[in-house]
């Protein structure tokens, strides 16, 4: 919608209504003049919101057209001095004409945010950062630099606080010097199992000439463990005549320890994610291409760490951590019918944030999973005699306990000079054919750098006398 006013009746009204608040306005604002050449002069003018600019021309304008009244309004003050306002945020442009309606000045207008009072905020509350607010429709752009990331993450709210919506604030300041985060990280996992087998297994034939037979038998299945571990095995056999009987007592017991351990150390800029993980990955099927042929896609599982350090005023860090053991096992194993057996994962893992300064430590614990599995076997009715049913029935029995623990010690560091770092393969030689026959030695010199001699005594050494 376009608005075209007279120079006569409705200018002057307008100019009237208008004119003290152009007034107060003008007095803070940039006066433009206007230089006319030959031909339509076109000019671009920004106009923070609420605020205002003059226009001095050098000729009389009799008309002046806004095709935007919402984002900013054109006063005649007087015939060669006109006041743009800025009223809302975005993008207008005024014509102006002189008597004769010949256009003398096209101006591009566009009315942003102001940022005067940002900067002054953000310079009170940050005044060691060099942080400029550019103004783009309703979304503030910020550039410069901070001196650290806790920095810019309170530049950034002092900002989103100006406007609407804290999405419409787009940070882009860089840090002067980025801090840099090591995470000394130990995980330690102990598993503790303990298996018990004890089963009986007996069988008879009674057998009366050739009439017939009577088959009588009893094997323990071992549920729980899917089969006979091993063990001591003891048995009896009888046989009189057609018939025969046998007896079998089987006993096992194992108990077994593991013990885990991975200690990563990682490095990370304030603010970027550092991932680790020191295990494999294994094939599990998607689909089949055009030819039939299986893909496949790798999965990973061992011991891996995710982090991502945040450096905070006052030396403190800011660490959202994600640790995870995992280890392939035929628990929920998915077996296909072409022999194709794809395994599960047992995983344990722990996800948190937490604030500490650096050189803490932090345990995350707890993490304790057991499991316990019992089966027994046998005949009904004869289980049940005092005594003697323990020779009818099997025992199988399974538990098994797992602790994860995790030790988390965060660090500020800085990078180190390139002779401050040495590799285990500093100073290896090969041995040579004479060395490795003669001698059996793999390599001639493994040497390090030296230390340093102990410092010299000082002040009386020897007896004390009394």
């Amino acid at each position: 919608m376009s608005v075209f006013r007279p120079f006569l009746g409705a200018v002057l009204a307008s100019a009237a209504l208008l004119l003290p608040a152009a007034q107060a306005w003008a007095q803070a604002s940039n006066t433009v003049k206007v230089e006319l050449g030959g031909g339509t002069v076109s000019r671009r003018l920004s106009v923070p919101k609420g605020k205002s600019a003059v226009i001095d021309l050098p000729v009389d304008a009799r008309d002046v057209l806004v095709s935007n009244p919402k984002v900013a309004d054109a006063v005649l003050r007087t015939p060669r001095r006109i006041y743009v306002l800025g009223v809302g945020s975005g993008q207008t442009d005024a014509v102006f004409f002189d008597a004769a309606g010949r256009q003398i000045l096209s101006l591009d207008i566009r009315v942003d945010q102001p940022v005067s009072a940002i900067e002054e905020t953000i310079r009170a509350v940050a005044p060691g950062a060099s942080v400029k607010v550019e103004a783009v429709n309703d979304t503030l752009v910020l550039t410069g630099t901070v001196a650290d990331a806790a920095e810019s993450d309170r530049v950034q709210r002092i900002a989103a606080s100006f406007v609407a919506k804290p999405e419409q604030v787009i940070n882009t300041l860089s840090i002067r010097s980025p801090e840099q985060v090591m995470i000394k990280v130990r995980v330690v996992e102990m598993q503790r199992n303990l298996i018990k087998q004890l089963g009986v297994s007996t069988a008879a034939i009674l057998q009366n000439g050739n009439t017939g037979q009577i088959l009588l038998s009893n094997a323990a299945q071992f549920g729980v463990n899917g089969g006979i571990q091993g063990g001591l095995t003891g048995g009896y056999s009888y046989a009189q005549g057609l018939n025969r009987a046998t007896g079998a007592l089987q006993a096992f017991e194992r108990a077994g320890l593991v013990r885990s351990l991975a200690e990563p150390n990682l490095t990370a800029v304030s603010g970027e994610a550092a991932k680790f993980l020191a295990g494999g990955e294994f094939p599990v099927p998607v689909g089949t291409d055009q030819n039939g042929n299986v893909t496949v896609a790798f999965k990973t599982f061992g011991v891996g760490l995710g982090f991502t350090p945040v450096v905070l005023s006052g030396g403190r860090i800011s660490l959202k951590i994600s640790t995870e053991v995992s280890e392939l096992s035929t628990d929920g194993e998915l077996k296909f019918s072409n022999n194709l057996t794809v395994p599960s994962l047992s995983v344990r893992r722990a996800e948190t944030t937490v604030e500490m300064p650096s050189g803490g430590s932090l345990m995350i614990a707890g993490l304790l999973k057991e499991k316990t599995q019992q089966d027994v076997d046998g005949i009904p009715g004869l289980t049940s005699v005092p005594v003697l049913g323990s020779l009818f029935r099997s025992r199988d029995y399974l538990t098994g306990e797992t602790e994860l623990v995790v030790i988390v010690e965060p660090y500020l560091v800085q990078p180190g000079a390139p002779g401050q770092f040495q590799t285990p393969v500093d100073g290896l030689m090969m041995a040579g054919d004479l060395d490795t026959i003669l001698l059996g030695r793999l390599n001639k010199v493994y040497r390090g750098d030296k230390a340093p001699p102990p410092p010299a005594w000082q002040g009386p050494v020897g007896y004390v006398i009394e």
